[in-house]
């Protein structure tokens, strides 16, 4: 399984724990943590005490915090809520930040169309710019 979302792809590690080579648990601390712990944040579950109240990127430290969010995560995506990073969570993880991911580009998209087409009722540039003959 090759994960592919911005915030997962570019960890070696989790690569790894997305294969159960080994999966990520309790007490580890590394690049793959702070990984998924962004991950998570971004999904919109958050992390105070691993981000400083914000102020800081998250610490890459799988303590109680990120294993008590991990579980909820798991329980809101029917998931075996074991607070366990392997193969399942992680795919499940990864497609819904790419599903995040999507929907903010196609939501940023839309809101450029809306400002170039300007406000209801109003004419396109050209319309208004065309020479009379």
């Amino acid at each position: 399984m090759m994960l592919t979302s911005q915030q997962l792809a570019g960890s070696p590690t989790l690569q790894k724990a997305a294969n159960n080579a080994p999966p990520l648990r309790y007490g580890a601390s590394n690049e793959g943590v702070a990984a998924m712990q962004r991950g998570l944040i971004d999904l919109g579950y958050p992390m105070p005490i691993s981000t400083g109240n914000d102020g800081k990127p998250p610490d890459g430290i799988f303590g109680q915090e990120t294993d008590r969010v991990l579980r909820q995560f798991q329980r809101e995506n029917n998931l075996i809520a074991d607070g366990i990073a392997g193969k399942l969570t992680l795919t499940c993880l990864d497609e819904l930040l790419r599903a995040d991911e999507n929907y903010s580009a196609a939501a940023e998209n839309a809101a450029i169309a809306q400002q170039l087409a300007g406000p209801d009722g109003s004419r396109p540039f050209a319309a208004t710019t065309a020479r009379r003959s």
